[in-house]
């Protein structure tokens, strides 16, 4: 069905059906448009993911069913393979399917009916004024919620790697535990002697 999908999209009269009125033209280039999609959250995805997921499906983390430990036979070359298999699967043209339909549908919806820029008035071909009533209530707070969990999802991974990676370079915090040279250790917390090779205590040495 992607590849029908595909096919309708791009060759097909609905391949030409414009995301505004016909005679409107775009606000930005094709370039434009293409660098502020990658500067969104997709872009800490791939920035962040783009090494990490392969890694993590090569090493079976998760309890995944296709390595050669879980199966009791294959090698690693077969459990590399399935895992960049894996992740083309979570990146390619199956993760970008949600995107472009519902941004697809949004900018339909908005720009060439003129409703408000709303999850809810997506769903009008089926539900007609229920969008104005509870129904469509439900709809823009479900919406509001499921974004807001993705969203907050997706930065907050990206921001725990980059906190793990500065941990790294120069012990601080992490996950809320300090991991910290503690500051009650004559020997680092004297900043005369600290790294000196001097005595800073009985028996303790920097």
């Amino acid at each position: 069905w992607i590849a029908v999908l595909i096919y309708i999209m791009v060759v097909a009269k609905y391949g030409n059906l414009k995301l505004g009125r016909d005679d409107e033209q775009p606000d930005y280039s094709f370039v434009t448009w293409f660098s502020m999609l990658f500067s969104a959250g997709i872009a800490i995805g791939l920035f962040y993911y783009s090494v990490a997921e392969p890694v993590w499906h090569y090493k079976g983390w998760g309890g995944a069913r296709f390595t050669k430990g879980s199966r009791g036979y294959g090698n690693e070359n077969e459990d590399a393979t399935h895992a960049i298999m894996i992740t083309w699967f979570h990146w390619g043209l199956h993760g970008w399917i949600p995107y472009t339909t519902m941004g697809a549908v949004l900018a339909i919806m908005s720009y060439r009916r003129g409703f408000p820029m709303t999850v809810r008035y997506c769903f009008w071909p089926l539900i007609g004024e229920r969008c104005y009533g509870w129904m469509g209530d439900c709809i823009d707070t479900l919406s509001i919620i499921t974004t807001i969990f993705g969203v907050c999802t997706s930065l907050g991974l990206g921001a725990m790697q980059i906190n793990a990676g500065l941990q790294r370079f120069s012990h601080g915090f992490y996950r809320g535990v300090d991991y910290a040279i503690p500051a009650d250790d004559a020997k680092y917390s004297d900043p005369t002697c600290g790294g000196t090779g001097q005595v800073c205590g009985p028996g303790k040495e920097s």
